[in-house]
């Protein structure tokens, strides 16, 4: 598939460029990142080089993930990353520090989400985090996520591991509020 863009008033998602390259390694220097994501520890530029001039483009034109840099309508600065993989259909996000808590990540999960479900690209999205997460998990909660519970992850960790993750799903049916039975941390936020 060829990559597209989507936005909002809140927020444009289209392809990261070279000039992210800087950003993205700035970012994922954060601490957080390497408690709960699964990116390369430490994480050196030519990994963000890499990923922008190699992994995206290769993974859309091979259907096995679209992935989008996350900005402000007014600005060009990369502020975060989401991704939907295929087949597994399970979403991912980041989002640098100084640009948390504004309600950037629920709106691309939201516009992710509407896109995917419209065009058929698939029916249900998959979200999974480490336990403890708690940034992650109530940005899925905020996008109509149910929380599904403990299970063993999709996705290998940067050791090769498969540890426990906290899972939700999303249906395309679903409605886009906040459900019931998520852990009592990921509500009190």
């Amino acid at each position: 598939m060829n990559p597209i863009g989507l936005s909002s008033p809140l927020v444009r998602l289209d392809q990261p460029t070279a000039d992210d390259a800087e950003a993205v390694f700035e970012y994922c220097q954060d601490p957080v990142f390497e408690r709960y994501l699964t990116v390369p520890w430490p994480y050196r530029r030519e990994y963000a080089d890499s990923f922008i001039s190699e992994y995206v483009p290769a993974a859309w034109a091979s259907d096995q993930e679209y992935a989008w840099a996350v900005r402000v309508p007014e600005s060009p600065a990369l502020i975060g990353v989401i991704g939907l993989r295929i087949p597994t259909a399970s979403i991912g996000y980041w989002l640098g520090t100084p640009h948390r808590g504004h309600g950037y990540l629920p709106e691309a999960q939201r516009l992710v989400a509407d896109w995917a479900f419209s065009t058929g690209v698939v029916d249900a999205i998959n979200w999974q985090c480490v336990p403890g997460n708690i940034a992650s998990a109530r940005t899925a909660r905020k996008t109509g996520f149910s929380f599904l519970g403990e299970a063993p992850a999709d996705h290998p960790h940067r050791d090769g591991s498969f540890p426990s993750a906290w899972t939700g799903r999303l249906r395309s049916a679903d409605d886009r509020q906040p459900k019931a039975g998520w852990p009592a941390d990921v509500v009190a936020g």
